[in-house]
């Protein structure tokens, strides 16, 4: 048993390496089997609560291969992002079961890796993206990406127009996983261990740090982005909104952070009118606020990418562009949705 694992595993790292597998929903499944019975010693690194999550991506991603792509993706854009996001996790499966874990620092490209947890000692995971060109003489942006609900780290990252962005920019992108059922309650400390992960294996510059969070996390960067308010340049939502209930906080601590509000125009989950709520008290009550709207934007984090674009490069860059004309109350919601 232990060579037959030790050979799927050496085959996984040769997919990972040559991405040009046929059968990859075959090793998805594969990986999963082994993973499964190895669960217990995977279970002493991670801690109980997420080990089964890891194995249930492989099984997801094996499926998703499957699946024909939604009616907003290009055929071969959505290929290479599924593609993309069972490179990653499988990366994870593999490196726990293997008990070696990549070298934060050694990243280039997309990546998987581990944390150590400040809170109980325990592994979790980070996906990353490192610019080709990243050097340690030029001390790069940080951006820190909080997924939504049902989601991976992985989700995040896998995204080419997300990627695309950071290169652009020549950002970093660290995208935690999180423990927590929901607004990454539990896991703050994962956040920002993640956050702190990647200052010590980069050179990044303390002028240029974001918090960014979609759907579920474009709700929790209000919450977290309070608890060290000085870590933070700037904070971006996207289909997300400030709580009545966070405001005070904010207003508090982060008076003299910027703020940039992302959402679509027909976004049938977290309705429109929460972001511009948002936007519209923040500008209201003297905060720098950018507030963008994709009119045929949905809750589809790629329908949003052309603004969240604009958006990106608006922040990376100290441009706010304060929304005028915005209609509607400043009543910011009770409960995330």
């Amino acid at each position: 048993m232990a060579i037959i694992r030790a050979g799927l595993l050496a085959a996984a790292f040769l997919f990972l390496a040559a991405a040009t597998a046929e059968s990859i929903g075959d090793m998805l499944r594969a990986v999963a089997a082994v993973y499964y019975a190895k669960a217990g010693d995977v279970e002493n690194v991670t801690g109980r609560d997420t080990t089964m999550d890891y194995y249930q991506r492989l099984l997801d991603d094996a499926d998703l291969l499957g699946e024909p792509a939604p009616s907003s993706y290009p055929t071969a854009t959505w290929r290479e992002y599924v593609q993309t996001v069972s490179q990653l996790d499988l990366s994870l499966a593999s490196q726990l079961l293997r008990a070696s874990y990549q070298p934060m620092a050694a990243i280039r490209g997309v990546g998987e890796t581990l944390v150590r947890s400040s809170k109980d000692g325990t592994l979790q995971p980070a996906a990353l993206y490192v610019p080709r060109g990243y050097s340690q003489v030029n001390p790069a942006p940080l951006v820190v990406f909080l997924h939504g609900r049902l989601q991976a780290e992985s989700h995040l990252v896998a995204a080419q127009y997300i990627t695309g962005l950071a290169e652009q920019t020549g950002t970093i992108v660290i995208a935690p996983y999180g423990r927590g059922a929901y607004d990454f309650r539990g896991s703050e400390s994962d956040v920002y261990d993640a956050f702190d992960a990647a200052n010590h294996a980069f050179a990044i510059d303390p002028r240029r740090r974001y918090i960014v969070g979609y759907s579920m996390g474009g709700f929790s960067v209000f919450r977290l982005a309070p608890m060290h308010p000085s870590d933070w340049s700037a904070v971006m939502s996207i289909a997300g909104s400030l709580l009545a209930s966070r405001a005070p906080q904010v207003l508090a601590v982060m008076r003299n952070t910027r703020f940039y509000l992302v959402t679509g125009a027909r976004d049938d989950n977290v309705p429109t009118s929460f972001p511009t709520a948002t936007a519209t008290f923040l500008r209201d009550v003297g905060l720098p606020v950018a507030f963008y709207s994709e009119p045929n934007g949905t809750h589809a984090l790629y329908s949003l990418r052309s603004i969240l674009a604009r958006a990106w490069t608006d922040m990376e860059r100290g441009v706010v562009r304060s929304p005028v004309g915005l209609t509607g109350s400043p009543n910011l919601p009770e409960a995330l949705p």
